[in-house]
């Protein structure tokens, strides 16, 4: 189970807290009652937009926080997704939404490490999803913790182009406790890049046994 780092911490601030205990436990439960596994990323997503809600609609966060359409400095940053979530992507890349495989394949060979992940120059490591504009090709069903990757002060302060990132996050305690259940939850999970390359292996290596 590789938790995304912010739900993670979340986690072990507020897990002594029954209020937030009980939001994982409803997502564990909800999500085991749900056998499919694209169903259940959208309904994490769905969780998240509506925790998500109040937090982004208050008047500091519209003031100070400098993400909008087009920003995509976040997009160079390794991404965390269950398995759930990749097929989901994948199901996209099926159903039109174009890849660079190359760097797909460049980017999984990085793993799940950090370190590794962010050798690769900062144009590399744009996300697979990303289009010349900035723009997500895939917003709308995009993974739990773009969703939850707001930030406050400069949008100069997201970029990685030298390997580290500086910014403020927005709290989103409710939401990165939903994200830590639907990790919990899951039956894999890892990088982006190898989780979707992994799944798409796996339906090519079937489509290849049939």
């Amino acid at each position: 189970m590789k938790v995304p780092a912010v739900a993670n911490r979340s986690f072990e601030e507020l897990n002594k807290k029954p209020e937030f205990m009980v939001i994982v436990q409803f997502i564990i439960d909800k999500l085991s009652k749900i056998p499919f596994p694209i169903k259940r990323a959208k309904i994490i997503h769905q969780t998240i937009e509506e925790f998500n809600q109040e937090v982004f609609a208050h008047p500091l966060v519209k003031q100070f926080s400098p993400c909008k359409s087009g920003c995509s400095a976040c997009c160079h940053t390794q991404v965390s997704v269950t398995r759930d979530e990749a097929e989901l992507l994948v199901q996209r890349i099926a159903d039109g939404v174009e890849i660079n495989i190359d760097q797909l394949i460049l980017q999984a060979k990085a793993g799940d490490t950090a370190s590794e992940f962010y050798k690769l120059d900062y144009e590399s490591r744009g996300c697979i999803f990303l289009d010349e504009k900035g723009l997500c090709k895939v917003y709308e069903d995009r993974p739990s913790v773009c969703r939850t990757n707001a930030v406050l002060g400069e949008a100069d302060q997201c970029k990685t182009s030298d390997g580290h990132q500086q910014v403020r996050l927005v709290k989103t305690p409710q939401s990165d406790m939903a994200i830590y259940a639907s990790f919990l939850f899951a039956e894999e999970s890892g990088s982006l890049p190898t989780m979707v390359f992994k799944v798409l292996d796996e339906i090519n290596n079937e489509v290849k046994e049939s």
